[in-house]
């Protein structure tokens, strides 16, 4: 028998956890794309720079800039100054965004139980590894290109 790929799996995955949580943030006024910028923004607690999350998105740094205003307009994003360079403005989450992660923290969370059920602690670990190896894998293959 064939072995799916890899690619398609995560393809797989990546669909169904959409399908789960777009109707849960909906009702809680969070868009898909907002929760993935928000989320990106977020995995830098002290700032992270535009061209970073544009990488981690998979958009041009000029399109997520459209982006990147009309949340700072919502009061979802700030730009603020880096200080290592005064050319680079660091993309930070606002109360307001924090507050509203924090409502979808309960059905991200209620996703994650159904992904996780009827795995064993070992599962999960040796599974959390190799993600962990695969993430690597592909950011090292992202930048050498």
């Amino acid at each position: 028998m064939e072995q799916e790929s890899l690619g398609a799996q995560i393809g797989v995955l990546y669909d169904l956890q959409t399908g789960y949580l777009e109707p849960r943030f909906r009702e809680i006024g969070l868009s898909w794309g907002t929760f993935q910028l928000l989320a990106a923004i977020q995995s830098a607690p002290h700032g992270i720079s535009q061209i970073e999350v544009a990488r981690r998105l998979g958009v041009t740094p000029a399109t997520l800039s459209e982006t990147v205003f009309a949340h700072v307009q919502k009061g979802l994003v700030e730009q603020v100054p880096s200080n290592s360079d005064r050319r680079v403005k660091l993309l930070r989450l606002t109360a307001n965004a924090k507050k509203l992660l924090k409502k979808a923290s309960t059905d991200i969370d209620r996703c994650e139980s159904s992904m996780k059920a009827g795995l064993s602690e070992k599962e999960l670990s040796t599974l959390a590894a190799l993600l962990r190896r695969v993430e690597t894998n592909l950011e090292s293959a992202a930048t050498s290109v």
